[in-house]
């Protein structure tokens, strides 16, 4: 006769062992993302509005020197200023062969030559990737502390997800986590 109870204080450790795997790859796949990436890149999208064009957010040097920056998207345009070789600018606005960088000191309006710029290796961190990156840590810090301070809750959970709970008491133990004893087990 085999009559297995357990304690209703006493936690499955599998169950405890696979939530604290599954949050430490959470955890892992974060900090391993956010650390391939420099400050910088986090930086939001200049508040640029964008009329003409594709709305984007880029990194980009110039790779010319005298470039100029223009009011309007065309080279019969006026020439606000100029830029030089190596020469760091941010794009938020690409149309056709042209794109509209970020330069308040300039003007509202500046332009410049798609061909006159090399994108940086860097690019800015796109914002469902921010939200990816902050939703892993979390998921995985929750699921450490969840471990460490209340491992009941995860079972609860377990529980929840597959609904046991609204069980006949007879029937728990068919899908139960835990073991508990059934009628037509462990009598002979």
């Amino acid at each position: 006769m085999r009559n297995s109870k357990l304690d209703p204080q006493q936690t499955d450790r599998g169950l405890i062992r696979l939530t604290i795997i599954i949050s430490g790859l959470f955890l892992f796949i974060a900090i391993l993302n956010i650390a391939k990436t420099s400050i910088t890149q986090w930086q939001p999208r200049p508040d640029v509005a964008c009329d003409n064009g594709d709305s984007v957010h880029r990194f980009a040097f110039v790779n010319a020197n005298r470039v100029n920056i223009r009011d309007l998207p065309t080279v019969f345009s006026n020439v606000l200023s100029q830029k030089n070789r190596d020469d760091p600018i941010t794009v938020v606005c690409e149309f056709g062969v042209w794109s509209r960088i970020d330069a308040p000191v300039v003007g509202n309006e500046t332009w410049i030559s798609s061909g006159l710029i090399t994108l940086d290796p860097n690019q800015p961190v796109s914002i469902r990737m921010k939200v990816t990156l902050l939703i892993f840590l979390i998921l995985g810090v929750g699921g450490l502390a969840i471990c460490r301070w209340y491992p009941l809750a995860i079972e609860r959970f377990v529980d929840f997800l597959l609904q046991t709970q609204q069980l006949p008491p007879h029937a728990r133990p068919l899908i139960s986590v835990k073991p508990e004893y059934h009628p037509a087990r462990g009598h002979k």
